[in-house]
């Protein structure tokens, strides 16, 4: 097996999401439109952005307990699930540190949410228009993520159902900060208890 090299997967990561993000505000500002809503800080915005931002950190914690359920119950397509995160995740990740860790988690967090929800959510919202625009463009923005996160199956439709979730996030807070935050601090949480010592030797008992 190739030994891992965390810090060329950290580079590959933030060139990867970093793009994504810069293609979001690129395309946007083609159309003319700010993907990163609710971000701006006006007049008394600052505490807005804080709450949406502690908001972000709350949200995290359902994410978690979903991931470690998945993880000690492994049934079925989540068994197979776990092998292939083991293959990849540990092969990608093995040996980072907490702060390559950190810096891809975060890049994720505002690439893949300023294109998929700030871009595609929050503009076919826009574009659809009338009152069942934001859950058509949920629904629509939701499954593309899930469909570019395709691992497997199983994978896309736990990302169908996280992009959901990020989604909601938007539309409940209005502001892009709650689900960049929960998306980065799980991506971190989740990479951490992945790649621990620990939980590599349990997995591989």
């Amino acid at each position: 097996m190739t030994e891992p090299n965390p810090t060329r997967t950290t580079l590959v990561a933030l060139l990867f999401e970093g793009g994504l993000g810069a293609a979001a505000l690129a395309i946007g500002w083609l159309l003319g439109y700010w993907p990163g809503v609710g971000m701006s800080v006006g007049s008394g915005g600052t505490q807005e952005q804080i709450e949406a931002i502690g908001w972000g950190l709350v949200a995290t914690g359902p994410l978690i307990v979903a991931l470690v359920v998945i993880d000690r119950i492994p049934l079925g397509p989540l068994a197979r699930l776990r092998e292939t995160t083991e293959e990849v995740v540990l092969q990608m990740f093995r040996g980072a540190s907490f702060v390559q860790l950190a810096a891809v988690s975060i890049a994720a967090g505002l690439g893949e949410e300023l294109l998929f929800r700030g871009l595609v959510q929050a503009g076919l919202t826009n574009l659809v228009g009338g009152p069942l625009a934001p859950w058509i463009a949920l629904a629509g923005a939701s499954i593309l993520f899930g469909v570019c996160h395709w691992l497997s199956t199983t994978y896309a439709i736990l990302a169908v159902l996280a992009g959901a979730y990020f989604g909601l996030l938007l539309i409940l807070t209005g502001n892009l900060w709650t689900p960049i935050v929960a998306h980065a601090a799980y991506d971190l949480l989740a990479l951490i208890y992945l790649v621990r010592p620990s939980h590599l030797v349990r997995w591989r008992e």
